[in-house]
């Protein structure tokens, strides 16, 4: 059974250090050197040497670099030396909490990834910009700790994230995501019988709810952020509440600005709906419109082929489905369904480009 985590990131008081001071002094020689060859490109010997280094050590710099010297703060776009430093350090840290976990040291990674969000607090604005490396970031952590953590891995780290950047659409959008994902993951019962299932189901509908609160800040700051809008129709159905996002879901799917993949899913979600309210002609044209926007994707066409038979059109499902069943012997399908449940697998992707903006 997987640890439930508690992410304390305590900053306690210190001197009245500048960042320009403390950062550049000669006791931090041989820390600023680690990082400055992190930076160069050295990822694996640096991170085996931060890796030898005490936590408590590292702590006790950070303790010292508190009050950052606005006469040396940057753009996000251009940070000052000393930012570009605390950069990467934060990216230093996050590399070898990834390498502790891949040797089942979760406990290890998590002392990284403490360390490696006081750095990154360093580097923090009022406002934020968007789309910032600090944004950007935390939404990277949030994938790693979900690849090595799992759904409560996931969740957990996205409550720490939010506390820190509350108003970050693809943060509440990523949260919304892993309590989704987190509600419905399969659950191993204990042997207690029959008396677990009322809080076992109580728990499910409470991480609905707040996948739901998630979806639903992330729509309403950014009426763009169409990925918010599916979540939260498709959420709200999981709780029995789909009329409530049938108007939801037909203002995304009548928009002509949103991604193929995003109306595809749209068509999914509303055919689904409508379809429940008995109304199987619409849902009918509408899984007919997701297969002309994706003709590989399965998930229309099972859709459809499953509507069709339960309509007593079984020659017309079986043609339906003739294209998937040749595709799939010969590729793999994609289909925006899979990346819906699952995540895009976009955490490597984007920590790899971070990396890449930490350099000299």
């Amino acid at each position: 059974m997987r640890r439930t985590w508690c992410w304390l990131f305590v900053l306690t008081a210190s001197p009245a250090w500048a960042q320009s001071d403390f950062w550049f002094s000669d006791e931090l020689v041989p820390y600023r050197t680690l990082v400055d060859a992190y930076r160069s490109g050295g990822h694996a010997t640096t991170v085996d040497e931060a890796l030898s280094l005490e936590p408590d050590v590292v702590h006790a710099l950070i303790d010292r670099v508190r009050e950052p010297d606005r006469r040396l703060t940057g753009t996000d776009a251009r940070p000052a030396l000393a930012e570009q430093l605390f950069r990467g350090a934060a990216m230093l840290h996050l590399d070898a909490a990834e390498q502790v976990w891949l040797r089942g040291r979760e406990r290890a990674a998590n002392e990284q990834i403490e360390l490696a969000v006081r750095w990154i607090e360093q580097i923090s604005r009022d406002p934020e910009p968007t789309e910032s490396f600090r944004r950007r970031w935390y939404r990277a952590v949030a994938l790693l700790t979900f690849e090595r953590g799992g759904w409560q891995g996931g969740v957990a780290f996205a409550e720490v994230a939010l506390e820190r950047l509350s108003d970050d659409v693809a943060l509440l959008t990523t949260s919304a995501w892993l309590y989704e994902g987190f509600a419905l993951a399969p659950v191993v019962l204990d042997g207690t019988g029959e008396g677990q299932l009322p809080a076992l189901q109580e728990r499910k509908r409470l991480r609905l709810l707040t996948a739901a609160r998630r979806a639903r800040a992330a729509w309403q700051r950014s009426p763009d952020a169409v990925e918010a809008g599916l979540r939260l129709a498709r959420v709200r159905m999981l709780l029995g509440l789909g009329d409530s996002v049938r108007a939801l879901l037909e203002e995304i799917v009548g928009r002509p600005d949103i991604g193929v993949e995003q109306a595809y899913l749209g068509r999914l979600l509303l055919a689904e709906q409508l379809a429940g309210a008995g109304d199987t002609e619409e849902a009918e044209r509408l899984l007919w419109e997701a297969t002309d926007l994706l003709p590989d994707g399965q998930s229309a066409r099972v859709a459809l082929a499953r509507m069709l038979d339960r309509g007593g059109a079984r020659r017309q499902a079986a043609a339906v489905l003739d294209p998937f069943l040749v595709a799939s012997a010969t590729r793999g399908l994609p289909d925006p369904w899979v990346d819906y449940r699952l995540g895009v697998g976009a955490g490597p992707e984007l920590r790899a480009e971070l990396r890449v903006e930490v350099g000299p």
